[in-house]
């Protein structure tokens, strides 16, 4: 069922409402989601993620992406996306088109909260935090967007319709911690407790029905995964997805860690004549050498129509239930064997680079050095800096403090996390 062209199908004044009311200036000419894209892209959370591991470390290579050029990268890919449906679906024709610059923002907005080292870095937040509400990089996007970063009260104050649109796992951490099973990796959430508040304002306009519906979740392995998320959500999502079977692939074969041969497998056992761009790529692939003259300019060629296939054959489909809100009425997904293409793509990528000993031996390293920093602040804090020792003096429990040393790590570089190592304990990182 199509939504009726006379009623606007997504955007509603809640979503461009602000948890603080801003006055609006008259020679401003930028509607909300334009401004939240430029709090975004003028934020120092943004700007660190220029040193932050994506999939390649810089010990392994210095050409590869990292993850401030993936988040622009997936903001272009989901662009793209957006441009598409509104080009090619009836439902979202003139007026009534989806918003590109909340989309563009929200995908920029999406791995703010992610800590040096990568998921290593992550998981080993998550051992520091176990006692005091764990740690979940998404969970500290939200963080970041609500509390840490801008005005320390309100973070960025950007819009609803972005807070929703990178609530990916939208339930809180200490309630997905209650249901896990293995307690050494972190479950998937949008926020910790600490900013139960703003999850819960981003949630207000939806009915109870609507809010049960968003934050289901059924066993997925190790734990259980929310099973729903807003429109512009699985966009991004979906942009993510192919920027890490695409871009993060393209490295790997620059860096030799995934031959040639490899992509030209996977492309030949897939029945791509129903999409020319895909058979185009083919073909090109089965002229292209290792040692060819030029390989960068033609492997970027030829991942180009790989992106380009996905992005214009996204469809949507629609949820099942009493659902007000077209938000999330609506999903976007990939038809199966396309999806089937990227999930390869995908695990190549996991099995050969993030599992190949030089990735590991370095993510095994920022790990150890995260857990030895973080143990280190929590018995001297005048190794914090100052600021937060002043907020640690309105409330020294030991909840507080861990969730203050974690935030000062979770948003060091690697670079910086590697010098403040070094700093503490006199071992270098090399």
């Amino acid at each position: 069922m199509i939504i009726k062209k006379h009623v606007n199908p997504f955007y509603l004044p809640s979503d461009q409402e602000r948890q603080i009311s801003s006055s609006h200036k008259k020679y401003d000419a930028r509607d909300p989601f334009e401004k939240d894209y430029g709090r975004i892209v003028h934020s120092a959370a943004f700007r660190r993620l220029q040193a932050k591991t994506q999939v390649i470390t810089s010990e392994v290579g210095d050409f590869h992406r990292t993850r401030l050029t993936h988040s622009m990268e997936v903001a272009q890919i989901a662009r793209g996306i957006g441009i598409s449906l509104n080009h090619l679906h009836p439902l979202f024709k003139e007026e009534y088109a989806l918003d590109l610059s909340l989309i563009e923002a929200a995908a920029l907005a999406h791995d703010l909260g992610h800590p040096p080292f990568g998921h290593r870095g992550e998981q080993a937040l998550h051992q520091c935090m176990r006692l005091f509400g764990g740690f979940e990089g998404n969970a500290h996007t939200f963080r970041i967007l609500t509390r840490l970063e801008g005005d320390r009260e309100n973070g960025l104050n950007v819009t609803r319709g972005l807070l929703l649109s990178v609530m990916k796992y939208p339930i809180l951490l200490n309630k997905a911690m209650e249901r896990v099973e293995n307690q050494e990796l972190p479950p998937k959430a949008s926020a910790f407790q600490s900013e139960k508040e703003a999850f819960q304002w981003a949630l207000a306009p939806f009915s109870e029905e609507e809010k049960e519906f968003l934050q289901a979740t059924s066993a997925q392995g190790r734990y259980r995964l929310t099973q729903h998320r807003t429109f512009e959500c699985s966009i991004i999502e979906l942009a993510d997805d192919i920027a890490y079977g695409t871009h993060d692939f393209e490295d790997a074969i620059h860096l030799g860690l995934i031959r040639l041969t490899r992509l030209k497998e996977l492309l030949s056992s897939f029945s791509n004549h129903a999409y020319p761009e895909l058979e185009q790529a083919m073909n090109d692939l089965v002229q292209l050498q290792e040692d060819h003259d030029h390989i960068k300019y033609r492997l970027k060629k030829i991942f180009s129509r790989i992106i380009s296939t996905f992005i214009t054959h996204i469809q949507i489909k629609e949820n099942i239930g009493q659902l007000g809100s077209p938000r999330l009425r609506f999903v976007a997904y990939l038809p199966d064997d396309l999806n089937q293409l990227l999930t390869e793509l995908k695990q190549v990528v996991a099995d050969q680079v993030i599992s190949s000993q030089p990735v590991q031996i370095i993510a095994w390293k920022g790990s150890y050095m995260i857990q030895q920093m973080f143990q280190a602040m929590m018995n001297e804090e005048r190794l914090l800096p100052e600021h937060d020792r002043e907020k640690l003096s309105q409330d020294p429990s030991d909840a507080h403090k861990a969730r203050l040393v974690c935030d000062y790590i979770a948003g060091m570089t690697d670079p910086f996390a590697m010098k403040m190592y070094t700093r503490l304990f006199g071992e270098s990182w090399s």
